[in-house]
């Protein structure tokens, strides 16, 4: 219990008062409530960083995204990509926490996937949104991997989310960007995140201080990439 305590004290004292701009819990219903991850040349990416800087790779899961707000530590809200809100279509599903021990506002992004999709097909990475959640109720899974709002590094993040009784997504790391070809060519020989259905990996920045350095913007974030 006395570690609990701490692991929650640790990320209420690191969740920033957010304010009605800034959350995406407000935005229009249509518009774009998640900003894209970098694409492009890999090594580019990778060449603007030094040699040892450490970063968190994750599996690109196929499925939806969705975001979720807990007010007063009560399940709230939670929305798609384009900021519709399907808070009562997902109500009824055990994967959520209809409540969490913090009282503080606190916003977490997640994929909502079905564990039965097939792998490494693009074209499938809308499936969930055209289907019923409710009639996949026992074949879906959601995977958290983002506190909005929070100053502590990636990797602290995924362990409070785990705290919260959130599932988060597998994770490797390295302090050597030179070793991100070795990750990706397992992954494209199917020998890396095999439990998810994935079209790609997804790069990250670990460092909080970096991360606010490298700053961003409403379309993408520079510290984070995805490749495939």
């Amino acid at each position: 219990m006395r570690e609990e305590n701490k692991v929650s004290n640790h990320l209420i004292r690191n969740l920033e008062r957010i304010s009605p701009e800034n959350s995406i819990f407000n935005y229009k219903s249509g518009s774009k409530a998640f900003v894209s991850l970098g694409q492009g040349n890999i090594r580019e990416w990778l060449e603007t960083f030094l040699p040892n800087t450490r970063i968190i790779i994750e599996p690109k899961i196929i499925g939806t995204n969705i975001g979720i707000q807990y007010i007063n530590g009560e399940l709230n809200k939670v929305i798609n990509k384009n900021s519709q809100d399907i808070t009562e279509s997902l109500s009824s599903l055990k994967i959520i926490p209809k409540s969490l021990p913090i009282k503080n506002r606190i916003e977490i992004q997640g994929i909502l996937f079905d564990y039965k999709t097939t792998s490494n097909k693009k074209d499938q990475t809308e499936f969930i949104e055209i289907q019923n959640f409710k009639s996949q109720s026992k074949r879906l899974i959601l995977c958290a991997f983002q506190i909005f709002h929070c100053n502590i590094n990636h990797y602290q993040s995924l362990q409070e989310l785990k705290h919260l009784n959130f599932e988060i997504p597998q994770t490797q790391f390295t302090n050597f960007i030179s070793d991100i070809e070795i990750y990706l060519q397992c992954w494209r020989e199917g020998k890396l995140f095999t439990s998810y259905p994935t079209n790609g990996l997804v790069l990250k920045i670990n460092s909080r201080k970096l991360q606010k350095y490298l700053g961003g913007n409403n379309i993408s974030i520079p510290w984070a990439y995805e490749v495939n």
